[in-house]
């Protein structure tokens, strides 16, 4: 149902409310969820990303994929159950093209989560991985980078402000 209803994946841009929604997880893992992340794989290649969560293709449901070097990664309910170190670096993001924030985030973390066939699985990650699945969690939980840079969300009101006086 959730795919039958739109056959192409398309990427939602900020300040679509799909967004800024709290996702729900996913109750059940079948065809119809591996379908999905096969397609969002597609699509976030497309665009040249290295990972896209479902609230960016409209769909606010717990399940994120990624991809560097070659190594696809799918993750449903994920959890982040340990993280170490920090570091900081600047993120894109598909939602909001040409626009970069510096941002703090753990180096190093443990995560859990399912695969497109249902299968629990857990992996530790630092460096770039742990950075992206950072960033895709907090997709999840309706975060946008953004939400780091108080610069920016200062211009985005005030281009939104200046949208609404037209």
């Amino acid at each position: 149902n959730l795919i039958r209803k739109e056959i192409f994946l398309s990427l939602k841009f900020f300040p679509d409310k799909t967004l800024r929604q709290i996702c729900e997880p996913i109750k059940k893992i079948d065809a119809e969820i591996h379908e999905l992340s096969r397609k969002m794989l597609v699509l976030m290649k497309i665009n040249n990303g290295i990972g896209l969560a479902a609230p960016q293709v409209g769909i606010t449901k717990r399940l994120f994929v990624c991809e560097i070097e070659n190594k696809p990664l799918i993750l449903i309910n994920p959890h982040i159950i340990q993280t170490s170190g920090e570091s900081k670096m600047i993120e894109g993001c598909l939602s909001l093209p040409e626009r970069n924030v510096n941002i703090k985030r753990s180096h190093k973390l443990l995560v859990k989560g399912f695969d497109s066939q249902g299968k629990e699985m857990q992996y530790e990650m630092a460096g770039l991985w742990a950075r992206v699945i950072q960033h895709e969690m907090d997709h999840l939980d309706g975060i946008l980078i953004c939400d780091y840079d108080k610069n920016m969300q200062k211009k985005i009101k005030k281009n939104m402000q200046d949208v609404m006086d037209l």
